[in-house]
């Protein structure tokens, strides 16, 4: 035992350098925690820092706002979530501190010691479990008030929209076995399968690779001596094994089907595809519910090692151990030997049933142990000030009696383990509840997964050790590489002490707290299940018990302790809830990847910023989007003229003799009868007939088709065209992608003809070249392609030229326009004109389930044709009659412009607001002076021209009325003009 008194420093509650420890001492850095500057090591986390420095309060609660510190130190709970910088919701227990951090609690008001949010916990009768569910229904007017202020009280970090964006990435990787868990389990796993000759990656969510052992096994005076020396011989044969890659400070997020895993580290998100895998991922300590077991200064037994060996902290100086196994016994004889004052040893058990190898040690040197006691309550307001004890009688019972109150900063609470098997679940795992261990124990793991460790309830190291080699070397056996051996120490085969105990909660007058995320009591636990959610699902949904930042690590065993117990059923009976991912937090951006802005820009992209055009994305494109005034661009277009870019639009050239018959199956009308020379709008369609793509295919030559599709669309369309004629669709059909080889202009408006004509010789007439036709000319000296074509609905010519004279053929046609004011125009001035014309952009105003006949495009829709994909759906939809239709409509009043995606809505019986649709284009027409756009409806309102019908806005309602048909230029006469 060491008893030095110099084990401690004086200022603060540092420990003296020790072997194992992870901090840099030779170096101080300095940060701030609500505006107060503390001191620092490398290595240290936030919450070491802070708990070296004193400070116990870290955070408060999401619904009452009750103080909370530090309880597992491994980020699988809520108490220490803190925000760093604009980084809401950062576990403090595990983010590494760095010079100059501002770190600030979370969701308090005015401050962290002095939040007046507390205040709620008077009121919280009237605030049981699910009471959202039950109050602030009506008055219904009120209900955004209530909403604000719910809001407001509850919730974590803030989301600062304006911060700048991360950098996230996304890596592949592929390997024969996957190990989870870096701990004596994962390791001795990872190394029998790679000895076998399988590759093998090895993750850990800790910096280091060695789990329980870095902490749980002082180096200087190990509990086992077997076990100190296992961890620097694991380290050193995984260092020298090529077949094994470590991948520490990772977390594996899920596991989906075919062995797909998926991890994260920081900001890269990795992809795993593997044969085989083991789960290591060990155990979560079991907290135990007892009154105001939320205090700060209550810690679970694991957490205080981690503070004492791994960053030389002493979370307090007079502490009372609360245990029902060995683990609790060793944090005993760690804190006792650096000189700590521990109060009392209080052991739920009997005290024939102890067999800790330190008890005789630590009675000598007086310490008290109650036996076959337990806590009643942490006594104390912002932090622990004292626990209050009492005796079990001889029906197991708490005998009120017996109470008693111990001075103490710190409460140690060891009581058991509840198996971290999530990815075991997801995988088709099955775990039944053993009731000598008091654990989930595996039964079933699917061919290649295999559980090890304490995940798979195995706490002794040289079982650990025995059952992770054997399965190692089965992974490797799974893919190829050597013999299958029979697991002969797997889980519950394996004698040994208990480690857990089944009694979770002691039963007060007082909150003791289930649930710490979502402030769920064992109260709030039995008055849901009188409510009639009994079971353990339903439970979970109604009282929102493992649903928040730990998702069930430290609330889920002890839930189904107190559902089994509440019904009357065994833990066994009562089940346990559904594993799904992420089993850990992570951040959208990781999941989102890369940032990738677009990498194309056509051969206009510098003319178009010399002449102040404002950016946008279009797919992989920067298009312009306007050049200052698209009310102005768009009105230039219809008074005079003129000219976009677009050459982002899909190229594409078939040639062959086959060509009119794969038109005919991909597209959705006629194309068997479309002559030389001649353009026609097409739409494709899919199998189950939504609508895919949509453009105009140009009949070049006899064998020579040219076809264009949406920007976005380009790459699909030609990859949907391969599928098909790899399926031998088509005889002899050479398809060329000319999209960056072709750059594409629209010259639009009235003057388009009269611009057009100083560039070339080739006859412009009407007569000579009428619309939706395609003719080849020089422009500018530039050999070019022509197609007269109005989806601005004004006489337009888009010029097809090769990229390498894309500038030279834009700069001629800008010249040439000067005499009648040309205007450059970009994306938003077109989609008011086309709007306009009331045509629609596939994707926006169509989505995944739209299909021809109901996007108001039943006229590009043959029915009577042989075949074309998609036509046995269209059929069908055709027969049942359409559920939706997309058509125009006109706000009642002209100003009022919706938002796109708006919803629609009609009143029902009771009042309430019933969804019908929704706006999918919306735009202030400045040819018309009023708002138009388009949406969709049920057939029975958009049938009708001119009905009406209501749009929920923000704060109020907006009548509108069905438009049919074209808004401008309805005839189309402006375009064969």
């Amino acid at each position: 035992m060491r008893t030095e008194q110099d084990k401690l420093t004086t200022a603060l509650n540092r420990l003296q350098p020790k072997q194992g420890e992870v901090i840099d001492r030779n170096t101080t850095i300095r940060f701030t925690f609500d505006g107060v500057e503390y001191t620092a090591h490398p290595g240290d986390t936030v919450a070491s820092a802070l708990t070296a420095a004193g400070v116990k309060v870290l955070s408060r609660s999401f619904k009452y706002h009750r103080p909370r510190g530090l309880l597992c130190c491994t980020g699988h709970c809520p108490n220490c979530l803190v925000q760093i910088g604009d980084e809401p919701n950062v576990r403090a227990c595990t983010r590494p501190v760095e010079a100059g951090m501002d770190v600030r609690a979370q969701n308090v008001w005015p401050s962290l010691n002095r939040d007046l949010l507390s205040l709620t916990q008077l009121g919280s009768r009237f605030m049981p479990v699910g009471f959202y569910y039950k109050t602030f229904i009506r008055p219904q007017k009120l209900w955004p008030l209530y909403e604000h202020t719910l809001r407001h009280a509850a919730g974590l970090g803030e989301v600062d929209i304006d911060t700048s964006l991360g950098e996230f990435d996304k890596q592949y990787l592929h390997t024969d076995v996957v190990v989870v868990g870096g701990g004596p389990a994962g390791i001795s796993a990872a190394l029998s399968a790679a000895e076998a000759g399988a590759q093998v990656l090895l993750f850990d969510e800790n910096p280091a690779l060695g789990g329980h052992l870095r902490f749980t096994v002082p180096l200087e005076s190990p509990s086992s001596p077997q076990a100190s020396k296992d961890l620097p011989e694991l380290l050193e044969a995984v260092n020298r094994q090529p077949n094994v890659t470590v991948f520490t400070e990772t977390s594996v997020l899920g596991w989906y089907q075919d062995n797909w895993l998926c991890a994260v580290k920081e900001a890269r998100l990795f992809k795993i595809r593997t044969k085989s895998m083991v789960v290591a991922t060990g155990a979560y300590e079991t907290p135990l519910i007892f009154d105001n077991n939320d205090l700060p200064g209550v810690m679970l037994g694991s957490a205080v090692q981690r503070l004492l060996h791994l960053f030389g902290v002493l979370p307090g100086r007079q502490v009372v151990i609360v245990t029902a196994n060995e683990d609790g016994w060793d944090v005993a004889a760690d804190l006792h030997s650096l000189g700590v004052n521990v109060a009392a040893i209080v052991d739920e058990r009997d005290p024939n049933t102890c067999t800790s190898p330190y008890r005789d040690g630590l009675t000598s040197a007086g310490v008290p142990v109650f036996y076959r006691h337990t806590i009643l309550e942490a006594l104390g307001s912002n932090t622990v000030r004292g626990a209050q004890i009492a005796r079990f009688d001889e029906r197991g019972e708490i005998s009120p009696a017996t109470a008693q109150s111990l001075q103490c900063d710190l409460i140690v609470t060891s009581i058991g383990w509840t198996p971290a098997t999530e990815l075991s679940y997801m995988a088709g795992g099955k775990s039944e509840y053993n009731e000598d261990r008091a654990e989930t124990v595996p039964v079933f793991t699917p061919p290649g997964i295999y559980v090890v460790g304490r995940a798979a309830g195995t706490h002794a190291v040289d079982s650990q050790i025995a059952e992770a080699q054997q399965a190692g070397s089965n992974a490797a056996a799974f893919t190829g590489f050597g013999e299958f051996d029979e697991l002969t120490v797997q889980s519950s085969g394996v004698p040994e002490p208990r480690r857990s105990s089944d009694r979770v909660c002691v039963p007060g007058k007082k909150k003791g707290f289930v649930c710490y995320c979502e402030d769920v009591t064992d109260e709030d636990v039995e008055t849901a299940i009188a409510e009639g959610y009994n079971s353990i699902e339903l439970l979970k949904r109604y009282s929102t018990i493992s649903m928040g930042p730990c998702q069930g690590t430290m609330c889920s065993m002890n839930t189904i302790h107190l559902c089994a117990r509440a019904n009357g059923w065994t833990v066994q009976e009562t089940g346990t809830t559904t594993a799904r991912p992420p089993t850990t937090p992570v951040t959208l951006g990781a999941l989102a990847g890369q940032n990738m802005e677009p990498v194309q820009t056509t051969p206009i992209h510098q003319w178009h910023l010399d002449h102040g055009a404002e950016m946008m994305v279009a797919g992989l494109w920067l298009r312009p989007n306007h050049y200052g005034k698209p009310a102005a661009e768009a009105l230039g277009v219809r008074n005079r003229v003129g000219l976009i870019d677009v050459s982002p639009l899909g190229k594409l050239q078939l040639t062959g003799p086959g060509v009119p018959e794969l038109l005919e199956r991909i597209y959705t009308n006629q194309w068997d009868n479309l002559r030389v020379g001649r353009v026609r709008y097409g739409a494709m369609c899919n199998d189950e007939g939504v609508v895919l793509n949509d453009g105009v295919c140009a009949h070049l030559q006899d064998e020579t088709w040219y076809m264009t599709t949406t920007s976005t669309g380009a790459t699909t369309v030609f990859e949907w065209l391969q599928w098909w004629l790899q399926s031998g669709w088509g005889e002899g059909i050479h398809l060329t992608d000319l999209t960056d080889t072709y750059s594409a202009f629209n010259l639009a408006g009235p003057q388009s003809r009269a611009v057009l004509e100083k560039l070339t010789d080739r006859n412009l007439t009407n007569r000579a070249f009428p619309y939706m036709r395609i003719r080849s000319a020089k422009i500018a000296g530039v050999p070019c392609q022509l197609l007269r074509l109005g989806f601005t609905g004004e006489l337009s010519y888009e010029v097809h030229c090769p990229s390498g004279y894309a500038l030279h053929v834009w700069e001629a046609l800008m010249e040439a326009g000067k005499e009648v004011d040309i205007t450059p125009f970009g994306v938003e001035a077109q989609r008011i004109l086309r709007l306009e014309k009331g045509h629609i952009i596939v994707g926006q105003d169509t989505d995944a389930m739209s299909d021809p006949l109901s996007a108001n495009m039943a006229w590009a829709v043959k029915l009577d044709k042989p075949d074309f994909l998609g036509k046995p759906s269209l059929m069908r939809i055709s027969a049942e009659g359409l559920k939706q239709l997309l058509v125009g409509f006109k706000m009642v009043e002209p100003d009022v412009v919706p938002d796109e995606g708006l919803q629609i809505v009609e009143s029902e019986a009771d009042g309430q607001l019933k969804i019908v649709g929704w706006v999918t284009s919306s735009r202030f027409s400045p040819t018309l002076e009023e708002s138009i756009g388009l949406c969709w409806l049920p057939p029975d309102i958009a049938s009708q021209n001119g009905a009406s019908f209501t749009i929920r806005m923000d704060g109020h309602l907006a009548e509108a009325r069905v438009h049919h048909g074209a808004f401008y230029d309805p005839d189309g006469e402006r375009l064969r003009m």
